[in-house]
């Protein structure tokens, strides 16, 4: 199977494509629920791909559940979160059993369209497709301004199907564009989920400075008796769970780019030297050009053919390490 290679198609095509157990790491940051219409072709995602289909005005079938659109625009959050749910069943096909999966992932506001109505709520015409999806439907009525949970819902049905959840990072944002609304706070953090398909996997520790109050504690310890040449000697301590990260700027007609500092430290914990890194939704490029640049080979799946042309012009523009 080829590396350093970039698939040109939706993630769940582009999954198809690879190998049983053949990935080391993965680093994927779905799009968010309700958020922005990338202006894709519409797919067909869940359903069955022989079924004869019969769509109603909401683009979904009547007779497999089957809806036809764009991953992150569905016309419910459970939707959205059994396609993902079958989108990461592939990447848990296709990673290794030492392998690991980072996975960025926002929340949405509920807000009122034609698919959610607040009242009452009579199923309406597309209260078949929750039924064919298993979906309560009171579940499906989140109210008008409420934060809608998706990460926590994606993480409790990612440890239902078996993952394990080793963290739960905060990437906290400390340059965040503040919002126009007036009725809540600026959020100024997103969640990284760290899961692995055994209990037994690659990883690297990552270290990161004392804090002055702690090297001074550790200093006084009696295996560190002569004081500052001890605590010089020291790594650092191991890694915490909030990420102070600031966003970047980028000129690349790509709405929400990764920030390189949030990758590496993934990929360098996560995939061993010389390993393979997937991104099933590559965007802009910043897990190849990431990969690349700290030794490892990177497989990239990116719908939007402008996207892929931006991936390429960066990898183009930014020099491959030297091979020594």
């Amino acid at each position: 199977m080829r590396t350093d290679v970039i698939f040109n198609t939706d993630a769940a095509s582009g999954l198809g494509r690879l190998p049983d157990n053949f990935i080391d790491c993965i680093v994927a940051s779905p799009p968010y629920w309700q958020l922005r219409d990338y202006g894709l072709s519409p797919i067909l995602l869940g359903g069955r791909q022989k079924c004869e289909h019969d769509f109603d005005d909401y683009a979904i079938c009547r007779s497999c559940g089957g809806w036809l659109g764009q991953l992150g625009q569905e016309p419910s959050r459970e939707m959205f979160l059994e396609h993902l749910m079958g989108i990461f069943d592939e990447c848990r096909r296709v990673l290794k059993s030492t392998g690991t999966l980072w996975v960025n992932l926002g929340d949405s506001y509920s807000k009122l369209n034609k698919y959610n109505r607040t009242d009452d709520w009579p199923p309406g015409k597309n209260a078949h497709c929750l039924k064919t999806l298993r979906v309560d439907l009171s579940m499906h009525r989140v109210p008008h301004k409420s934060l809608c949970n998706i990460p926590g819902l994606f993480a409790e049905m990612m440890i239902l199907r078996g993952w394990i959840l080793r963290n739960e990072i905060i990437w906290y944002k400390p340059s965040v564009v503040p919002t126009p609304v007036e009725d809540r706070f600026t959020a100024d953090f997103e969640k990284v989920f760290f899961f692995t398909k055994s209990p037994k996997y690659d990883f690297r520790q990552q270290f990161e400075p004392y804090a002055g109050n702690e090297t001074n504690r550790i200093s006084r310890q009696p295996e560190h008796p002569t004081g500052s040449k001890s605590r010089n000697d020291l790594q650092g301590r191991n890694k915490r769970t909030v990420w102070r990260i600031t966003t970047e700027i980028s000129h690349e007609k790509h709405y929400a780019p990764y920030p390189q500092k949030l990758i590496e430290t993934p990929i360098e914990a996560g995939c061993p030297p010389g390993g393979v890194v997937l991104d099933p939704f590559l965007g802009s490029g910043t897990t190849a050009l990431v990969a690349r640049r700290l030794g490892r080979h990177y497989i990239g799946i990116e719908p939007n053919p402008e996207y892929v042309a931006i991936v390429r012009s960066r990898l183009e523009r930014e020099p491959e390490p030297s091979k020594q």
